[in-house]
């Protein structure tokens, strides 16, 4: 439903799609005409730098953004999360990347059982949305090192395509 309410906003502006997508995918907020990571203000021309798009392109998308009442509600309400898998390798912390047909139901809930039963504690769950990226992954931290032999049983789960454990 959002998802399709942007295209509809955007369908004339291909090169603001762009901008809009990794605002929701970051997290970047927008507010009073300016883009944030929390309370951060961003400049328009470090976001077009690292998107790879012209700085114009990131102020009209905000301009967009804002001059829409129902995506300006949406945007001033994000927050950014800190994905903190890369990190967790650090601290001992087991990762599980579950790699899934997107329209499935019950994916979260089939890896959680399996993890509840061998008694492994979650401390962060991430299930990113597949508008937003380029695969539909959900990433499990947990608080041990997750055992191999729960791989066939990860990918038993119905529409499980791929599992990755580190």
């Amino acid at each position: 439903m959002m998802w399709s309410k942007i295209v509809e906003k955007f369908e004339r502006y291909p090169s603001q799609i762009v901008v809009v997508k990794e605002f929701l995918r970051l997290g970047i907020s927008i507010r009073d005409g300016k883009a944030y990571c929390g309370n951060i203000e961003l400049i328009p021309a470090k976001i077009a730098e690292a998107i790879n798009v012209d700085r114009k392109v990131v102020v009209s998308a905000i301009q967009n953004i804002e001059g829409d009442e129902e995506l300006r509600k949406v945007f001033s309400s994000l927050k950014p999360v800190a994905n903190i898998a890369d990190v967790a390798r650090y601290y001992g912390y087991g990762v599980l990347e579950i790699y899934a047909e997107s329209k499935k139901i019950g994916i979260v809930s089939g890896i959680t059982s399996i993890l509840t039963r061998e008694g492994i504690s979650i401390r962060y769950i991430l299930a990113e949305d597949p508008e937003l990226s380029v695969e539909s992954k959900l990433t499990v931290v947990t608080d041990t090192k997750i055992p191999g032999r729960l791989v066939d049983e990860f990918l038993d789960v119905d529409g499980v395509e791929k599992v990755v454990i580190s």
